[in-house]
């Protein structure tokens, strides 16, 4: 693809994404229960599993990673169906989407046709806003700067780096905000068959070690204990992380970012460990940008701080044009 080409820089390394940091977890029941529907969508092959949740204008969810599922984004997610359409699906490979695993079927290219896809197929719109989480804000982003025209606002949830000028800092930190309890209990768990099998549970296991330092407050992790991957996602998880990951070796487009005209509202917590200097430069890059900082909030400010979290999206989506 021609732009994804242009801005990879032989001298500048994609930041590291912890595919593992991404994920998430599972709540109580609420007694809020949208109208859902689910099916699958075949884009060039793959077979993209994809739900909607709810009635209204729909809101496009590109879940983190690489090398996870949407699950672990829905239960935060679902009380916007009250007003929205929620549009959640798996990216090629993962959760319930299945694909040929190789280089040609696992690329960015491909990512950002399969949101076409389901922006044109499922949520059935010209424009849709579009709403990632953590790394999921690349593929969303790329797509905007591609499609400007069929994107109607972006909402990046503690996205990370567009190129690499925080990497340093960023990895720093996150080995700083690591126990090492939790250190010791990755050491253990990784070294075991049971890992190199990639055995649901231990991954669960993994997991949990090291969210927990992502979390403004530790202890707020704990539901993170309920975390259940997906099979085909602890299976091939790590595998599809490194066939899209390793061609967008040098990818680094923050030169790109004046140019997209399109509102992006950035939501961060204030306990990330990525700095918030670097979503400072993101609102700075970006035209038509607002960044909303969620006190005492880490990676997940969907768990740590939800009122805040829906608040602020909510109160973002009513001061766009309400036209449908």
């Amino acid at each position: 693809m021609g732009r994804i080409a242009e801005m990879r820089k032989a001298k500048r390394t994609f930041p590291a994404v912890l595919w593992m940091l991404v994920s998430g977890c599972t709540v109580e029941p609420t007694e809020f229960r949208p109208p859902t529907a689910a099916g699958s969508l075949s884009v060039y092959q793959a077979d993209l599993f994809y739900q909607k949740i709810g009635t209204g204008r729909p809101i496009v969810v590109v879940h983190g990673g690489p090398g996870l599922d949407h699950s672990y984004l829905r239960p935060w997610l679902e009380p916007l169906a009250e007003t929205y359409q929620i549009v959640l699906y798996d990216q090629r490979g993962l959760g319930g989407s299945d694909a040929t695993l190789d280089a040609e079927s696992i690329t960015m290219e491909l990512y950002l046709t399969d949101l076409d896809r389901i922006r044109e197929r499922v949520a059935e719109r010209e424009r849709v806003t579009i709403l990632a989480h953590s790394w999921g804000a690349i593929p969303a982003l790329l797509y905007a700067l591609e499609r400007p025209e069929r994107v109607e606002s972006l909402i990046l949830v503690n996205p990370v780096e567009p190129g690499a000028r925080f990497q340093e800092e960023t990895n720093a930190r996150v080995t700083a905000r690591r126990d090492p309890a939790d250190q010791r209990a990755i050491d253990s768990l990784t070294a075991t068959p049971a890992f190199a099998q990639n055995d649901v549970a231990t991954l669960n296991q993994v997991f949990f070690h090291v969210f927990r330092g992502t979390f403004s407050d530790p202890l707020r992790a704990d539901s993170l204990l309920e975390l259940d991957l997906h099979r085909r996602t602890a299976q091939q998880g790590q595998r599809v992380a490194a066939l899209l990951m390793t061609p967008l070796q040098g990818l680094d487009f923050w030169d790109e970012l004046p140019t997209l005209d399109v509102p992006v509202l950035i939501l961060h917590g204030d306990g990330d460990p990525i700095p918030m200097e670097m979503v400072q430069a993101l609102d700075e890059a970006l035209p038509r940008s607002q960044l909303v900082v969620i006190q005492d909030a880490g990676h997940f400010p969907f768990i740590e701080q939800p009122g805040v979290f829906l608040g602020a999206i909510q109160q973002y989506l009513d001061a766009l044009d309400p036209t449908p």
